[in-house]
């Protein structure tokens, strides 16, 4: 039998992809093994959404290209973002790879492989965490966004579709399924909208969490925070990129929401009746964004109880976008501001987990268990977040009751009680 390592850089949506191209590999009679030196054929599924992911994905494919020339008859293929924003102009260069295909395109790979059906979606990473992918694309243009260069515009797969994937999921094992997309929100079928689509999986899977990433401020769904307290494997958590607070500089970003706006909705998560976490992304360093811009944007990240996760990348001018089209240059903040404003804003993160600390030590929590030593909680993404330590081997794959023993930032010790 022949036998495939798949290589996934990136974000949750490209190791749904992954997953996907092993169901593709597994019906075509090819074994999925954890280690490329096991594999006849190499798959690795690139990013390239901001320049530093690019790099990485280069590194990458320095190292497969040898990975291959170390042997002969290993096959090599490139796949995902970055052979879908840069598109092959038969410059020549590539004569490593036995195929080029872009982000998700599973036909491509099925040709490749002389297959007529896949297998659906098989797990690469883990098995007790996984990630359903219910759209495709995106249509909000963002101005600094490469996304709809990489991925197209936002076409949503069907509720069907959704729901038989979400089946393979469970029955492989899957404890948590994570809802991604470029713009979650933004979901619609004939059935409804995410709230809908979440709320149904929630009820036909009853002992499986469902966790929702990639919310779009804009398009929130106003009823989630109900859906939450009515479903108890509706983790409560947010997953909502912000990016920014200030009007001139949310504006320029083109997304489509003011700091009013933002404010309502945090402050909304705050009195909730249920205790939501807020995981969120922002961008410092913009073009034209001033120490005014700057300052409103800490202060808005200190207000509210409900943040607990943030995470800030500096500005990139990518190629193909709005605001690089803007020849910008003179307008970026300088790179010693940049760094004193990403360090500014791991103060106030730093400032959430001791806040978080005080809160939860001492209470007793529910843990996935990702590994023997590893898990994460309901208010913590798995990867992204903060990982709970046990205090003694544990079995994998089960919710286990524990006690918070001690916070070391993002991180928790916690006691097994059961």
């Amino acid at each position: 039998m022949p036998s495939v390592f798949l290589l996934t850089l990136g974000c949750p949506k490209n190791e749904a992809d992954s997953d996907s191209f092993a169901g593709c590999f597994s019906a075509a009679g090819w074994e999925i093994v954890d280690n490329s030196e096991k594999a006849d054929l190499l798959l690795l599924n690139t990013c390239a959404f901001i320049q530093p992911a690019v790099e990485e994905s280069l590194e990458a494919i320095a190292e497969a290209v040898e990975w291959k020339n170390c042997k002969t008859g290993r096959k090599l293929i490139l796949a995902g973002c970055l052979p879908g924003r840069f598109r092959n102009d038969d410059s020549g260069g590539l004569e490593d790879f036995d195929l080029i295909t872009g982000p998700g395109d599973n036909a491509a790979l099925m040709k490749y492989l002389s297959a007529s059906v896949s297998a659906g979606p098989v797990p690469v990473e883990s098995i007790y965490h996984r990630y359903l992918k219910i759209s495709e694309g995106c249509s909000n243009n963002c101005s600094y966004c490469t996304i709809p260069l990489i991925r197209g515009h936002r076409e949503d797969r069907s509720f069907e579709d959704i729901l038989l994937d979400a089946g393979h999921l469970v029955e492989q094992g899957a404890l948590e399924i994570g809802i991604v997309g470029q713009d979650t929100g933004s979901w619609r079928s004939s059935r409804g909208g995410v709230s809908q689509l979440v709320s149904h999986l929630a009820f036909k899977f009853p002992h499986i969490w469902f966790r929702l990433y990639y919310i779009h401020p804009a398009h929130f769904p106003n009823e989630f925070p109900v859906l939450i307290e009515k479903y108890a494997n509706i983790m409560p958590y947010i997953d909502m990129p912000i990016q920014h607070v200030s009007n001139t500089v949310l504006e320029r970003m083109g997304r489509h929401y003011t700091e009013e706006y933002l404010r309502n909705m945090f402050e909304s998560f705050d009195k909730s009746d249920t205790e939501l976490a807020v995981r969120t992304t922002v961008i410092v360093g913009y073009p034209g964004e001033t120490d005014t811009d700057f300052d409103r944007l800490i202060g808005f990240l200190s207000d509210y109880d409900c943040l607990r996760t943030i995470s800030a990348f500096p500005y990139w001018p990518e190629e193909g976008t709005r605001e690089y089209s803007r020849n910008t240059a003179d307008d970026l903040p300088g790179p010693d501001t940049v760094q004193s404003r990403l360090m500014g804003i791991g103060d106030v993160s730093d400032k959430l987990y001791m806040i978080r600390a005080e809160r939860i030590e001492g209470k007793v929590i529910e843990v996935l268990a990702d590994t023997a030593e590893l898990g994460h909680g309901r208010l913590d993404a798995p990867v992204v977040d903060g990982a709970c330590i046990f205090d003694r081997v544990v079995e994998p794959g089960q919710i286990i009751k524990c006690r918070v023993s001690e916070c070391f930032g993002s991180e928790m010790l916690v006691e097994v009680l059961q």
